[in-house]
């Protein structure tokens, strides 16, 4: 009995001997997990930092359709060319760009996401002249939207500053008797430092054959006389003033003349 209360003791001191090594173990392993843990987030922030990609160095400060530009414009009677044409009116695109880096920055790229076309006014007659203006961006006559126009560049903005590049949108050709036609479109400018700008929608029109459509539409409206309908210039009216007050960017010359077909829309007729 002696033997067996000696014994006691001396086997829970070798029990707890035999435990302390799995507790240091097990003590040391839950540090090295809470080391590699932290490791871990220490490396996935640094990683996720890496992935932030840096800030642009260019921006949009400005977009108007507020200006217009007389630009060159070749043109045939028939099948004899005449002397160019250097008053051509067009509407200008302009796009303010700013530089916020020590970096110069080179747009390379402008691209015109056409969304629309669309007619306005009714048909006046027609001749046998042709014009082929020279504008920027040339609107194909026979595609039909959505497509885009591409053209490449070699614009500079230096550091710290600011400049304004310019675009004349229309059609290839303008035959006469042609009717004005109005262009929704983005652009988006690339640059050489991978960045993207585009512009809010612009709704553009070539202003060429405007007094032309306006003339007959008060002949009708005013005397009755002439060949177009009551009915078409306010269907035209109401489609003019309709894209005027939906879009926030709209050339002054499509205000204008909107403005003008819907005075003429609303005079008392017999048609």
């Amino acid at each position: 009995m002696r033997s067996q209360r000696g014994d006691g003791p001396a086997q829970d001191r070798d029990k707890r001997f035999l435990e302390k090594p799995q507790a240091v173990i097990s003590v040391a392993g839950g540090a090295v997990a809470i080391l590699v843990a932290s490791l871990g987030l220490v490396f996935g922030f640094f990683l996720g930092c890496k992935r932030q990609p840096p800030p642009p160095k260019l921006e949009l400060s400005d977009v108007d359709v507020a200006r217009e530009k007389d630009i060159a414009a070749d043109w045939t009677s028939g099948d004899e060319p005449r002397p160019a044409m250097n008053d051509w009116t067009s509407s200008l695109l302009s796009i303010a760009l700013r530089n916020r880096s020590e970096d110069k920055v080179l747009v390379t790229e402008a691209e015109f996401a056409i969304n629309a076309v669309t007619q306005l006014g009714c048909p006046y007659g027609a001749g046998g002249s042709v014009v082929k203006a020279r504008y920027d961006i040339k609107i194909p006559d026979l595609r039909t939207p959505p497509f885009t126009v591409t053209r490449p560049l070699k614009f500079e903005v230096p550091p710290h500053d600011n400049e304004r590049i310019g675009f004349t949108v229309g059609p290839e050709t303008v035959p006469d008797g042609s009717l004005p036609r109005v262009y929704s479109f983005t652009v988006t400018l690339s640059a050489d430092d991978k960045s993207r700008l585009t512009t809010a929608p612009v709704v553009l029109m070539n202003p060429q054959g405007t007094a032309s459509v306006l003339d007959a539409a008060e002949e009708v409206m005013s005397d009755g006389t002439g060949f177009v309908k009551p009915a078409c210039v306010r269907e035209q009216a109401r489609k003019a003033r309709e894209i005027v007050e939906g879009a926030t960017l709209v050339s002054p010359e499509l205000t204008k003349y909107s403005d003008e077909l819907n005075r003429l829309a609303a005079l008392p007729t017999s048609g």
